[in-house]
């Protein structure tokens, strides 16, 4: 079983109602979801699969689920007929390499990324931070762009909250992938980690 460390990860993104990130190997998209309950032996997730991928969620073999800095690996996902069953008895917990805490946002938070286009030093793009630690963050973009490949350097990135500074610093592209948010949009999340941020002060 899972340590009781992990287990409080779980159990607190239920009571913050925090999103999570599902998925399994057989597909190259995961799903944003909220965790139902935390029983004995899984946990319980609300069912954001769309139909067309239900099929090849199934027939994985290995399912991943992310709550906060921690990811959790199962070989078993069973259905009550309405939800997902995330099972906790055959689950290895892999801590992730960076440990700083992370902080989750909703849309309505206001806590975005501003880019400068390295390849023309002239646009600026603004874009939604899904969630952030002291070493990176997460964000969602609507448009695959070279701009996001992993390993793409960003000389100049900030992060603003509501409209104020708060990191800022050149960051690095590690990875971009394939998510269905909550609103059961396709986008892409892109994963950036920052190099050198630094936070402004306080005003």
């Amino acid at each position: 079983m899972i340590s009781a460390k992990n287990l409080d990860i779980l159990t607190d993104c239920l009571a913050q109602k925090t999103s999570v990130l599902f998925s399994g190997d057989g597909l190259a998209v995961t799903f944003q979801t909220y965790i139902l309950a935390v029983q004995d032996g899984a946990v319980v997730l609300e069912n954001r699969v769309r139909p067309r991928y239900i099929g090849r969620v199934m027939r994985s073999r290995h399912f991943m689920l992310q709550a906060r800095m921690v990811r959790f690996q199962s070989d078993i996902v069973e259905t009550d007929g309405e939800h997902m069953l995330f099972m906790l008895k055959e689950t290895s917990v892999i801590e992730e390499t960076r440990q700083a805490e992370r902080y989750t946002f909703s849309a309505d938070e206001r806590v975005v990324a501003e880019i400068l286009n390295p390849f023309d030093n002239e646009t600026r793009l603004t874009k939604t931070v899904m969630d952030m630690s002291a070493t990176g963050l997460s964000l969602r973009t609507t448009v695959e762009s070279r701009l996001f490949k992993p390993g793409t350097r960003l000389p100049s990135l900030r992060v603003l909250v509501d409209g104020e500074p708060y990191v800022q610093g050149p960051g690095r592209v590690v990875y971009a992938r394939s998510l269905i948010d909550l609103n059961s949009q396709i986008r892409t999340q892109v994963g950036i980690k920052f190099e050198t941020a630094q936070r402004d002060a306080p005003k």
